[in-house]
């Protein structure tokens, strides 16, 4: 996910995320996040297949559907970590594991982007 340097010099705690991805909310709080089947305009074009939908719609849980709408480019993951304690409680344990788990995993099919406190872009 991130280079080795940088892994070294990283809290993931102290990253900021922000969500790269349209999404809808239904009634219940759940989550679906709409993934373009191809980024680039020309591939939707020629690869798509006519009357096909050119995303791809993940339905997410409620823990992370909380974690997603928190991801709002203001909120570090300890802030993130901290909320889903207080919505969740016990049930959410172990929190930093599971939030680290998930949002190296939304990072890394870049759904969100990371920055660090002063602005700069995790890559």
């Amino acid at each position: 996910m991130f280079g080795k340097k940088e892994q070294e010099s990283l809290n993931l705690l102290t990253l900021i995320p922000q969500r790269r991805r349209d999404y809808d909310i239904d009634e219940q709080g759940i989550v679906t996040v709409h993934m373009p089947r191809f980024e680039s305009a020309w591939m939707r074009k020629y690869f798509v297949p006519k009357r096909r939908n050119p995303f791809v719609h993940t339905r997410l849980d409620a823990v992370g559907s909380f974690v997603w709408q928190q991801c709002d480019g203001v909120t570090s993951v300890a802030g993130i970590a901290e909320r889903m304690r207080e919505h969740f409680g016990e049930d959410a344990e172990p929190v930093h594991d599971r939030l680290a788990l998930f949002i190296r995993v939304l990072f890394r099919r870049t759904w969100i982007s990371l920055h660090r406190e002063d602005g700069t872009p995790v890559r």
